[in-house]
């Protein structure tokens, strides 16, 4: 019973988030991992001036309204799904973030956030190696990658140590949370990482 009694409520769930979804209105996940990722990681890069253009991979009915929280920044998304355009911002790009070098010059991105993709599509090693090594190659000197993923088996095909194009940036210790690797509270042990592209 107790079983048909939380089907019957997350999809009750589900049916208030699309219906809010397509009136327009966007109701937030309420979990710590996007907490810590709205009212932390977000704030830090939208007061820097020197962070203007950024790319937010990965897009769902909770992304949409990041299109406001980064209405004054040039503000890209990308996305493999093409039904999830929709939830994109106006520079939006249908496409994997492995052939991100396609869209983008060398250097020309400031921050880019790569949420929920590791472990969630992008789950094999070569691929894997392929899309960080774009995202190296698409930040500017001093530009930040932000990793979100599970650090769960079902959720984490290898571990991230085991990713050479990793290896080319420096690990960044992030000041709102004073570590370059953060895990926030919940069963997904979702965890985010912080990356500086620096060659020097």
């Amino acid at each position: 019973m107790g079983g048909r009694i939380e089907t019957v409520r997350r999809l009750a769930s589900w049916g208030v988030r699309r219906l809010a979804s397509y009136c327009g209105i966007d109701l937030a996940p309420g979990s710590n991992d996007r907490i810590v990722l709205e009212d932390v990681i977000f704030p830090y890069f939208i007061q820097r001036d020197e962070f203007s253009v950024i790319l937010f991979v990965g897009c769902h009915w909770y992304t949409r309204r990041y299109n406001k929280t980064f209405k004054d920044k040039t503000y890209w998304t990308l996305e493999i799904n093409p039904a999830h355009s929709k939830y994109g911002a106006r520079r939006h790009i249908v496409d994997s973030v492995e052939n991100l070098r396609a869209h983008f010059d060398e250097g020309e991105l400031d921050v880019i956030f790569c949420n929920g993709v590791f472990g969630w599509g992008l789950n094999d090693k070569d691929p894997v190696e392929k899309a960080f090594h774009e995202c190296f190659e698409c930040l500017r000197d001093g530009g930040i990658l932000v990793l979100g993923w599970n650090d769960i088996p079902e959720r984490c095909p290898f571990p991230l140590e085991d990713v050479q194009a990793l290896r080319r940036f420096r690990r960044l210790v992030f000041p709102p949370l004073s570590t370059a690797e953060y895990l926030t509270v919940g069963p997904g042990r979702h965890k985010y990482g912080f990356y500086v592209k620096s060659e020097g």
